[in-house]
């Protein structure tokens, strides 16, 4: 996480602390299974979160209301994240409205948006998969006591030392809520199937652009519910599937195959109760 230049006051109109009784966050993101991920863990701290599920929405949303904090997605549908924070300080200035803080969530290299996050009025961004620290951190930050933490410098392990499944891990970064854990699992369960199969669709095809998107949204999917090695496959994809000749796409798609059937029976396996 990193933040910078976070207003001395909330909004006019708004609470007269981040530490009153009851704060409005307006949360944008397409992923639903991030969205409802971010969205538990902000209305555990008693926070009221208003949801979009695009940027042309969380626009119409920031238009119609009044907020201590906005969360944006970069990549959004219609609209990313760094155009709808441009139309929100647009509003203020015409306004004579004070800067609402506005915190990009990402899943992209932190150090290539860097610049335009602070270039269009962002105050400071997320790693995705948002954990429950991230967001304690984050509201400490807002509080006067910015972290400078950056994503990553803990150290990551190699490819190939990845979970299939990290349960202990995701259920960590979602401070231990089993329940919200095995929510987003079900979404998982039900949507990522019709994913993976349009992604393979699309490198069969050569279909580029297809391919990229899928990737994109499978790598979400899979990163919020500690899937490592699907999520670092996704990854891989996305940033490579433009450079790639037919017969790498085949061995991708093969490796996409086995690797999702591989977290399909981790999932199935952890769902068990334990042995007597």
């Amino acid at each position: 996480m990193k933040l910078w230049d976070i207003p001395d006051a909330p909004p006019p109109g708004r609470t007269e602390g981040v530490e009153s009784a009851r704060m409005r966050v307006l949360l944008a993101e397409d992923n639903m299974i991030a969205q409802a991920a971010i969205q538990r863990l902000l209305e555990r701290q008693g926070i009221e979160v208003v949801c979009a599920a695009n940027g042309r929405e969380a626009v119409d949303r920031f238009e119609e209301g009044s907020y201590d904090l906005v969360m944006l997605d970069i990549l959004m549908p219609d609209m990313d994240g760094f155009e709808v924070t441009s139309r929100i300080r647009e509003k203020e200035h015409r306004e004579g409205a004070g800067p609402t803080p506005v915190i990009a969530l990402t899943s992209y290299s932190l150090k290539a948006v860097n610049d335009k996050c602070r270039r269009v009025g962002m105050n400071g961004y997320l790693s995705k998969p948002v954990s429950d620290n991230d967001l304690k951190e984050l509201f400490e930050g807002l509080r006067g006591n910015p972290s400078s933490r950056e994503p990553g410098v803990d150290g990551t392990d190699a490819p190939d030392d990845r979970a299939i499944l990290d349960q202990d891990g995701c259920l960590d970064n979602l401070g231990g809520d089993r329940e919200l854990y095995r929510e987003i699992v079900a979404m998982f369960t039900e949507n990522a199937p019709g994913v993976v199969e349009r992604l393979a669709a699309a490198l069969e095809a050569g279909d580029m652009a297809r391919a990229g998107h899928y990737a994109h949204d499978l790598k979400g999917m899979t990163a919020n519910i500690g899937a490592e090695r699907l999520s670092e496959l996704a990854c891989t994809i996305q940033n490579t599937v433009g450079a790639t000749r037919h017969e790498e796409r085949e061995l991708w798609v093969a490796r996409l195959k086995d690797e999702f059937r591989n977290l399909t029976a981790a999932i199935t396996l952890a769902d068990k109760p334990p042995s007597p």
